[in-house]
């Protein structure tokens, strides 16, 4: 991975630059960051019990901005015999996490916590995939 004034390439700390001006990455790369979503997706699990609804959407809809283009990118590692598994896999990862917002944002606690499950156990599955 490589590294510019000692941060990855993708771990700018300002939301504007890793929204708006977020470079290329390698299919490696994207890899690499879909694997620190799901470890940053299972660390927040305390956020979900202390109930801050807020710092939850956030982390959701930020991850959510470049997960699209990272599983598109990432699909160039998968063998070709696995894509048509991994596409359904990812696509499982999209609607889940676009659940957990719609369920974090109404605040629903039940419906948060199932999605939440249900998005850390297909992201699982991907990054089992990518290994």
């Amino acid at each position: 991975m490589e590294e510019i004034n000692g941060q990855q390439r993708w771990g700018t700390r300002s939301f504007i630059k890793e929204k708006y001006f977020q470079p290329q990455l390698s299919p490696e790369e994207s890899v690499a960051r879909i694997r620190q979503t799901t470890e940053g997706l299972r660390e927040m699990r305390h956020m979900l019990e202390t109930m801050s609804w807020r710092y939850v959407m956030f982390y959701i809809r930020l991850k959510s901005a470049y997960l699209d283009s990272d599983l598109k990118n990432a699909m160039s590692t998968v063998p070709d015999d696995q894509r048509k598994s991994y596409v359904k896999t990812a696509n499982d990862v999209v609607d889940n996490m676009s659940e957990l917002d719609r369920y974090v944002r109404s605040p629903k606690v039940y419906e948060s916590y199932l999605y939440y499950e249900k998005t850390l156990k297909s992201l699982d599955e991907l990054v089992a995939m990518l290994a």
